[in-house]
Formats: C-alpha cells, sequence, structure tokens
C-alpha cells in the first residue's frame, strides 16, 4: 500500500492544478516592473543600441537597455537590462548563447553583491584578454535568483497554479574585471541603483 501513496499525491495533487488551471480561464499577464538603468557615481555611460539579432529574434513586446559604464580607473562593464515579454523565449539562459559566440567559459559561480545573488563566469576567447560576466533574474514580485533553475521553476509555479504570466527582467554584465572584488564592487553599484 505504501508504494502507491507518491504516485497517488502525485497525481491528485497534478490533477487538482489542471481542474483549477481549467476553471480559470482568463490568463493573467503580470505588469512589468518599471526598471531602468541607473547612473552610477564614478562612471561615465554611453547607451548602447540592441542588436539587430536581438531585435529580430526576440519577441516585440521585450524590452531591451543596454549601456557602457567607464570607470576612472579605465575598467569598463557593459550592462543590458531584458524585460520580457508574454512569451518564455524573451528571456534564456545565458550559457545557450555564449559558446556560440566563440567563447570558453571558466569558473562558474554565484557571488552576493549588494544582497542581491549573480552568477559570474570567466569568459575566454582566442584573441582577448578574459573577462567577467554576471547575471542575475528578477520578476515583478521582486522575486530574485541567480539561478535559472529556480526562476524555471516559480514561473511554471505562477503559470500552472495562479494563471499567471510573469515577467521577468534579466540583467547581464559584461566586464573587463573577471575578479570576484573587482566584479562584486559594481555589481553592489547597481543593486544601489535599483535593480
Amino acid at each position: 500500500m505504501k508504494n502507491f501513496a507518491i504516485p497517488f499525491l502525485t497525481a491528485a495533487i497534478v490533477v487538482s492544478a489542471m481542474f483549477y488551471q481549467a476553471a480559470t480561464p482568463d490568463v493573467t499577464v503580470a505588469k512589468a516592473p518599471d526598471v531602468r538603468l541607473p547612473e552610477i557615481g564614478g562612471y561615465a555611460w554611453t547607451a548602447v543600441e540592441p542588436s539587430s539579432a536581438e531585435i529580430e529574434v526576440l519577441p516585440k513586446d521585450t524590452r531591451i537597455e543596454k549601456r557602457r559604464y567607464t570607470g576612472d580607473d579605465g575598467s569598463w562593464f557593459l550592462v543590458s537590462l531584458v524585460v520580457g515579454g508574454k512569451s518564455k523565449s524573451s528571456i534564456h539562459r545565458p550559457e545557450l548563447c555564449l559558446p556560440a559566440q566563440g567563447l570558453r567559459m571558466e569558473s562558474p559561480h554565484t557571488i552576493d553583491a549588494g544582497g542581491v545573488d549573480w552568477r559570474t563566469i570567466t569568459l575566454v576567447s582566442k584573441d582577448a584578454p578574459p573577462f567577467g560576466f554576471a547575471y542575475t533574474f528578477f520578476n515583478q514580485d521582486g522575486f530574485r535568483t541567480a539561478s535559472h533553475v529556480a526562476r524555471i521553476l516559480r514561473d511554471v509555479f505562477d503559470r500552472s497554479v495562479f494563471n499567471r504570466i510573469d515577467r521577468w527582467v534579466m540583467v547581464t554584465v559584461v566586464s573587463s574585471r573577471c575578479d570576484d572584488a573587482g566584479l562584486a564592487g559594481f555589481l553592489g553599484r547597481i543593486a544601489e541603483g535599483g535593480l
């Protein structure tokens, strides 16, 4: 009898969720977070236009903002803010596209900067010195994670149980600094700026 308890309970939960969703056909689309890239003291910045590939490939209701920040010491940080639309294809795990750009990924790990978890990776290419890369996600409810898996699970739960399409934000940072201290200092400043 014990062997049937777990499958029976799992089936009961799944079927209940399906009936709940079927009984509430109106899907709610969450309001997108109203976020912008901040000005950061000690850094000059210039706006960077999204690439034509980003404009063509991403769904039309995706909002992209990019800035290149340059510090007084010459270090630079290219920050992209992507606010996803209704489609799940607005935001993806960066590890999917980095190798296609000819980059080798090394030392992936998560750091805390300004109370926000960031996934960091050192990127290596043939013709350039290594550089840093970091990313994090958050949604309209303020749920934050550097884990793509945690983001997907939250999204699946909200779509299945609450019948709600979350609006996710992905912040990525490409940096001339690949050391944790150099990245964390800048990422903490972004967090202070509201991201």
